[in-house]
């Protein structure tokens, strides 16, 4: 699909990306084949999917970029803690349960969030503030003084009447090494 295709263009040649819900590797292949990730953590805990994902990225040829983390990915995160610069939450209709794990995940500098979640349509722009919001208190509790510095929002496909499938790219950065 359209957001298949946008990730793809991504420019992650330097970048540490996880992928918290990887399944098939819908997202994590284009991110190492297009957009050219140093690496993807790729979280899933479905056994056939892993399997599926392990056998694209050999036929892709990008196995050595990739780690993959079997599990319940509220176990499994814990482990990369402050060591991401993007993290896919790719879940409907909704990612919030991992919103938390994500910001504990990004490196202590900042990075970038993509929030997937299912919204109505006149709640969208209140809900892109108040996931800004909570992700920027997430970080505070954590002693982390970031700022967001970009966000944009990506309206993927109508999911129900009056609901989109939406994505919020919000990207943070600390206080002390934003320019």
């Amino acid at each position: 699909g359209t957001e298949k295709r946008r990730v793809g263009t991504f420019s992650c040649s330097k970048e540490t990306v996880v992928d918290l819900y990887a399944g098939i590797g819908y997202f994590t292949l284009p991110y190492l084949v297009h957009a050219n990730a140093r690496h993807v953590h790729a979280c899933e805990i479905n056994p056939n999917s892993i399997k599926a994902l392990e056998w694209s990225a050999k036929e892709n040829q990008v196995q050595s970029r990739l780690t993959l983390h079997p599990g319940d990915n509220q176990i499994t995160l814990k482990k990369l803690e402050g060591s991401a610069d993007r993290i896919l939450l790719g879940y409907l209709p909704s990612s919030e349960e991992t919103w938390e794990l994500a910001v504990r995940a990004l490196k202590e500098t900042g990075g970038t969030l993509h929030i997937h979640m299912n919204v109505e349509e006149e709640r969208i722009e209140s809900w892109c503030k108040e996931t800004v919001l909570q992700c920027l208190q997430y970080a505070k509790d954590m002693g982390r003084e970031w700022d967001i510095v970009s966000q944009h929002l990506e309206k993927v496909k109508w999911y129900a009447p009056r609901i989109r499938h939406v994505v919020l790219d919000a990207s943070f950065s600390s206080r002390s090494s934003a320019s």
